[in-house]
Order: C-alpha cells, then sequence, then structure tokens
C-alpha cells in the first residue's frame, strides 16, 4: 500500500476522503478518514468524481 504524501493533499474535502498523486507516478490515489486505500485513477477529475459519490 502507498504511504501517504508528507505534504499537503492535493485536493482536500470535507468528508475526509484525501485525493493525492500515487507514489511519484501519473496517477492518483483516494483514501478514506481511516487512511485506506480506496481507488487509483489515471486522471485526477475521475479521482474527485469518486469522492464526490462516496461522499454523497
Amino acid at each position: 500500500m502507498p504511504r501517504l504524501p508528507a505534504a499537503a493533499p492535493a485536493d482536500p474535502k470535507p468528508s475526509g476522503f484525501v485525493i493525492a498523486k500515487y507514489d511519484g507516478s501519473r496517477y492518483w490515489m483516494v483514501v478514506d478518514p481511516e487512511g485506506k486505500l480506496v481507488c487509483v485513477t489515471v486522471y485526477k477529475r475521475g479521482a474527485v468524481e469518486v469522492v464526490r459519490r462516496l461522499a454523497a
């Protein structure tokens, strides 16, 4: 499992989900409030949509 970035998340959400780059690659990961990996997407837009649907 990837480690969370030390820097601020790319797109913080009030729901607690974190969107961040996946270990220096071109992929984006979505992490839940407990720190568990939810999914990996190719585009940030996809990660934002995942968080939007999970938070709804």
